[in-house]
């Protein structure tokens, strides 16, 4: 991002603060129209990628150039067309009404600079990926089979693009970004300008610093603490692990284990209730299951998740025997009762949420606690200037936001005009032969190949497009389906060719990034048995009665133990192959619902940690 000049920066601070405050203002008071309101939104926002990310690495690094400030003008003015001409483009019809000439040439540009505001801040892969969607729309009626469609003239195509007011650029996906998303980035951005994620670190410091392997538990703990403030894996990788890193490699974990850890703990911080990122509100308005709900049910599979993390770290740090952390380093008690009210913003947010306000307008009252908690401590003190940063670095991560829903819009519009959402529905119901099991492994092997590259969100909102139908003819729930697509969507990150989060935290460690990768990806394996689990045992997520819950939580705990003593190959002695294969196969089989397979599983594994345990009694002796 550029370092923009004072004659730059100031008008754009300027614009910061008037959308940080148009935003609170409509979350808590109401906004104009949804297509107005879009507009506005997105005109406030999509300029500014330009601006303040350079086309390529010889632009300029303190102020946009010519091209720059073209393409700015270009977002502005194809934006504001729909403010000025709401009322029209309210009452018209997408393929009966006429589109207007400057409307195809606005709607086009207006495509062209969204597709590059995601190449140059976002991904290439994401920018490709929409252009490939655009060129489908202008031939699909060339394509074979499935993938063939009527021929779209150019004003239709783009109309499809631009026009809607429940798809496309302007569609719902950027009314959830207006809506909502700038309301909890900017909530996000108050609760860590005033000390919250600096007590987090403190808290999980003081929690698990005195274990053994404490520096390791410690990220795993701020990461999952830090994670619901931050929405994204990458920011909460830098956050916590430019603390945790270096501890964990002075404890004694190799740079390679200390980053994957790292990077583990940092990408759950995407699936951690209350606040699961972009996503999971994107869930809700889709599905239409209220946003508590699904943070509700997401509980238990985000612990299991951080579980499965945990007893990794433990399991390495009681095999090479990794001390915990000097009592000098860890914070007194005193000093973080004195700071506990940073917990009451969270508290607050979920409260709010259960007694029935709208996300919105929960953040809304948050962010105003948030501000009156500031000045119990003068070192936390919401100054003028700790209010610019909130507002720039808001408008900096709406814009991204802006600029990928912007292009997602555009790939959902034209998945569902062409039907290729069900095209690739059908193709997969049809590979599946009729297993559930062999279903959710194409789905998890498409969302990782949309994954490698492509933004959480994004890649999500693709997948579930053509994943969601997939899996309903086979009897499962929106709900699970949705988590299944955005859990895979968020471990995307932690996947090897391009493990974002695990080369982010190996820049730090000073590790080798593919062998970090590959590292976070064998610890994270927890992570990825979970989505399986609760698909196939419901209760999981809260469905049932209270007994198919707690068996359902028993049967998975003791999966995950499994798959960790497997995957490390120690619990109380050393496991050899042959026997941390059967653990891990037992875990596989604790999955899924059948009783016989359940019964196995179970016995298998216990019986290993059994032997295991008893070899540990047997080794004094054995040694004398």
């Amino acid at each position: 991002m550029r370092q923009l000049s004072r004659p730059w920066k100031i008008p754009i601070l300027a614009v910061a603060v008037l959308a940080g405050f148009f935003h609170y203002y409509c979350a808590g008071f109401g906004s104009p129209e949804p297509r107005t309101f879009r507009g506005l939104h997105l005109s406030m926002l999509l300029p500014f990628v330009f601006l303040l990310f350079p086309a390529r690495k010889g632009s300029p690094a303190s102020r946009p150039s010519l091209p720059d400030l073209a393409a700015a003008l270009i977002s502005l003015t194809a934006s504001l067309y729909t403010v000025f001409h709401a009322d029209r483009l309210n009452q018209r019809f997408v393929g009966f009404h006429p589109v207007r000439t400057e409307e195809v040439v606005l709607g086009a540009l207006l495509a062209l600079a969204s597709i590059e505001a995601c190449r140059r801040s976002i991904s290439k892969w994401f920018a490709a990926t929409v252009a490939l969607v655009l060129v489908y729309l202008l031939t699909c009626q060339y394509w074979p089979g499935l993938f063939h469609y009527k021929a779209f003239t150019l004003d239709r195509a783009i109309e499809i693009l631009y026009l809607p007011n429940d798809e496309g650029m302007f569609g719902f996906l950027m009314g959830i970004s207006a809506d909502i998303l700038y309301i909890y980035i900017l909530f996000a951005a108050v609760l860590i300008r005033t000390g919250a994620g600096d007590y987090l670190i403190d808290f999980a410091s003081w929690a698990a610093g005195w274990a053994r392997g404490g520096a390791a538990k410690i990220s795993v703990i701020s990461s999952a603490l830090y994670g619901t403030v931050s929405g994204s894996t990458v920011a909460n990788v830098y956050a916590t692990g430019s603390f945790t890193i270096p501890m964990m490699k002075k404890s004694g974990y190799t740079p390679k284990q200390a980053a994957a850890i790292e990077s583990v703990s940092g990408v759950g911080g995407q699936i951690m209730p209350p606040i699961m990122g972009a996503g999971s509100f994107i869930m809700s308005e889709v599905t239409g299951i209220p946003y508590f709900t699904i943070i509700k049910t997401a509980v238990i599979p985000a612990l299991l998740y951080y579980l499965g993390v945990f007893l990794m770290v433990h399991l390495i740090a009681k095999k090479r025997g990794i001390p915990p952390i000097e009592k000098a380093a860890r914070p007194p008690l005193r000093s973080l009762l004195r700071r506990s009210y940073f917990f009451l913003p969270f508290v607050l947010v979920v409260l709010l949420l259960a007694w029935g306000y709208s996300p919105a307008k929960a953040a809304f009252h948050t962010i105003w606690v948030i501000v009156l908690l500031s000045f119990l401590d003068r070192k936390t003190w919401l100054t003028p200037a700790k209010f610019l940063d909130v507002f720039f670095g808001s408008l900096v991560n709406c814009g991204l936001i802006a600029a990928v829903l912007a292009g997602s819009g555009m790939v959902v519009g034209v998945l569902t005009r062409t039907g290729v959402a069900l095209a690739f529905g059908s193709i997969l119901v049809s590979l599946s032969y009729d297993s559930l099991l062999f279903m959710l492994f194409l789905v998890f092997l498409v969302i990782s190949i949309l994954g490698t590259g492509i933004p959480t969100t994004p890649a999500y909102i693709i997948a579930v497009t053509v994943g969601s139908y997939a899996l309903s003819k086979f009897g499962v729930s929106p709900l699970a389906a949705h988590l299944f697509v955005f859990y895979y969507a968020v471990l995307a990150d932690l996947t090897p060719p391009d493990a974002v989060t695990s080369f982010a935290a190996a820049n730090i460690a000073g590790a080798e990034p593919m062998a970090t990768g590959i590292e976070g990806f064998r610890l994270g394996l927890a992570g990825f048995l979970v989505p399986f689990a609760f698909v196939f045992q419901p209760g999981l997520l809260l469905m049932g009665s209270w007994g198919e819950i707690l068996l359902s939580l028993a049967l998975t705990v003791f999966g995950v133990v499994f798959l960790a003593a497997g995957v490390i190959g120690y619990f109380f002695t050393p496991i050899p192959a042959l026997l941390r294969a059967v653990l891990m196969a037992a875990s596989g089989l604790l999955v899924f619902s059948a009783q016989s397979l359940e019964a196995i599983g179970f016995v298998a594994g216990a019986a290993v940690l059994g032997w295991s345990y008893l070899r540990r009694k047997s080794l004094p002796a054995a040694a004398g």
